[in-house]
């Protein structure tokens, strides 16, 4: 399971700014984003989104008849 938790760091510690659904001492495993690049983060994942499937062409032999695709048309 993946989830966004925003926190502070204050004191050496992550502090959570909402509770947690997570049993007390249970280890885990942090990703640290700085606010600041959050935005960042979210317009490569709409511009990545927009080319999901761009290669999806109906063509079933690309790797055998590669070459025959790329340079005869």
């Amino acid at each position: 399971m993946t989830e966004t938790i925003a926190a502070v760091y204050k004191d050496c510690i992550f502090k959570p700014l909402r509770k947690v659904p997570f049993p007390e001492h249970r280890r885990m495993r942090l990703v640290v984003l700085p606010e600041e690049d959050g935005g960042l983060l979210e317009l490569q994942k709409k511009e990545l989104s927009s080319i999901i499937g761009i290669g999806e062409c109906g063509i079933s032999d690309v790797s055998r008849r590669h070459d025959q695709y790329i340079y005869e048309g």
